[in-house]
């Protein structure tokens, strides 16, 4: 590791959440009501290919470069590791710091860029069931985020099912083999190397997954597939959202535990997603930004996060305006950030964690870390803890590390 330099930034929510979360006071050091929140966040720039970091009240930047300038930073379901991902290359992140023995001594390892990475013409990476997915000229290689730890991690791929994929494959159930492909017209189940299904889906764009339900923007709009397990197999289901608000085709979609919330950029649209399993038959419930008695965004929405303790959906519109609803659509909480007051939706950055999120405002050069009181057990918690100046405006992508819990984190069957 290496000293920080005024063109590489870490903003850590260890250093900031550290002083106390009783106080909205700015740039407030009470630490009368310190609660520990073991997570760090990891930040790209469009100037310079190497990563930045800030733990403990230290600025400091990895060593190693990482893929390029402007890199894509993707979260694993674990919140423990970080795929880095350029025009050319993926490289991975443990964010973590984990307490190891060495020679009798113990000794907290440092977060660091793996050793293993991947390199092709066309690449593309997403979290699924434990795994980064690797798209690689038409090829998806699934990477077991603890495998990461081995220079070289055993790995599985899609080569051997002889389809040109588009987008990367998505495991389903691991225990029986069964993954989802993209070629460039249709959705296909495999088990083993044997297609089960098939269903249109050109031209995959996002996409969103939990335990029993994936859905996909696609030239046909927002694709889903219900996977139930039987007594004997897999009930795949799929489907279609034909309802949504705008373009259907163009959503944006995150999930988080058993909930999926997308929006349509550049547009106050948006969609929360839930499977309602209390029937003979389950069902997929949505609940739209134009039904009566949700909340309706004023600005653009520019970003939705799911926070990973109570999947309550973060939001950060243009002008400023961060609102917390629940899975009804109802506001929960809304902060006006005034310094931001001019920004746009090019301008911000955003990063959700447990009970926390982190906005960046390019435009403005400020920071918001922004979190819940506890014992706090609702989002009306939620409030700034923490504005910060920032001495670059380049920040280009964002995410939190942290501990996720089980149920929240866990896709697989």
């Amino acid at each position: 590791m290496k000293t920080f330099n005024k063109n590489l930034l870490w903003v850590s929510i260890a250093a900031l959440a550290l002083t106390g979360c009783g106080s909205s006071d700015n740039n407030s050091s009470d630490t009368t009501d310190e609660h520990e929140h073991d997570s760090s966040v990891l930040v790209s720039q469009s100037n310079t290919s190497t990563l930045s970091l800030f733990e403990e009240g230290e600025l400091e930047a990895l060593d190693d470069a990482a893929a390029g300038n402007a890199t894509k930073l993707i979260l694993s379901e674990t919140g423990a590791y970080a795929a880095v991902l350029s025009t050319s290359t993926v490289n991975f992140v443990h964010g973590l710091h984990e307490e190891e023995e060495e020679s009798g001594d113990a000794h907290e390892e440092e977060a660091h860029v793996l050793a293993y990475s991947l390199s092709g013409t066309d690449i593309s990476v997403v979290p699924t069931s434990g795994h980064f997915a690797v798209l690689v000229d038409g090829d998806t290689t699934f990477i077991e985020y603890d495998e990461l730890a081995n220079e070289t991690p055993a790995t599985e791929s899609t080569s051997g099912l002889s389809v040109n994929e588009v987008y990367p494959a998505l495991i389903l159930d691991e225990v029986h083999d069964l993954k989802l492909v993209f070629d460039d017209t249709n959705a296909k189940v495999f088990e083993g190397t044997t297609e089960e299904l098939s269903f249109a889906c050109a031209n995959p764009t996002s996409h969103a997954q939990t335990s029993e339900l994936i859905i996909i923007s696609c030239t046909e709009g927002a694709v889903t597939l219900l996977v139930e397990e039987g007594e004997t197999e897999h009930e795949l289901t799929p489907g279609n959202l034909s309802d949504l608000d705008g373009a259907d085709s163009s959503y944006i979609w995150r999930a988080q535990g058993h909930v999926i919330v997308g929006f349509e950029p550049s547009t106050k649209n948006y969609a929360i997603v839930e499977l309602d399993e209390s029937g003979a038959t389950p069902s997929i419930v949505v609940v739209k930004s134009s039904d009566t008695g949700t909340y309706a965004f004023t600005q653009n929405i520019c970003n939705l996060v799911l926070d990973t303790d109570a999947q309550d959906i973060l939001a950060i519109s243009a002008a400023g305006s961060f609102v917390v609803l629940n899975h009804e659509a109802e506001m929960l909480k809304s902060i006006t950030l005034d310094e931001s007051a001019a920004s746009s939706c090019g301008d911000f950055v955003m990063a959700g964690a447990a009970k926390m999120a982190l906005v960046i405002d390019n435009k403005a050069q400020k920071g918001y870390e922004i979190d819940v009181d506890e014992p706090s057990t609702n989002a009306n918690g939620y409030h700034v803890h923490e504005r910060f100046d920032l001495s670059v405006s380049d920040v280009a992508s964002m995410v939190i590390f942290h501990e996720v819990g089980e149920e929240a984190g866990d896709h697989a069957h």
